[in-house]
């Protein structure tokens, strides 16, 4: 494995570990995970029939949308980490939602 692609490994688990990579995989864990279950699991959860081996599936059963979210956003971040445009030295950004005034708008403050 080349020094680049063990750098982009390490970037790419510093995104999937990031706190907003991993609250926004809770949540959709938290919503997909239990109508996954009730599609895939249905029959057995309406005859109460619980064994660790259901839990085990339940289990994996959320972690296929957690890891779903978290690989999409590690992706994300890091495309947009290529896409990133460096700013010219000496050019200011303005806030955001600032408008630029032209010179003529500004002569009438």
């Amino acid at each position: 494995m080349s020094f680049r692609q063990t750098g982009a490994i390490r970037r790419f688990l510093h995104h999937w570990f990031r706190r907003e990579t991993v609250t926004r995989a809770l949540k959709v864990a938290g919503v997909v995970g239990p109508i996954l279950t009730a599609i895939n699991q249905y029959d057995v959860l309406l005859r109460l029939d619980f064994s660790p081996r259901l839990f085990a599936k339940i289990l994996l059963t959320f972690l296929v949308p957690y890891s779903v979210s978290s690989f999409s956003s590690a992706r994300a971040y890091m495309d947009s980490e290529t896409h990133a445009q460096p700013v010219p030295k000496g050019k200011q950004t303005r806030p955001k939602g600032e408008l630029e005034l032209s010179p003529k708008d500004s002569a009438v403050r």
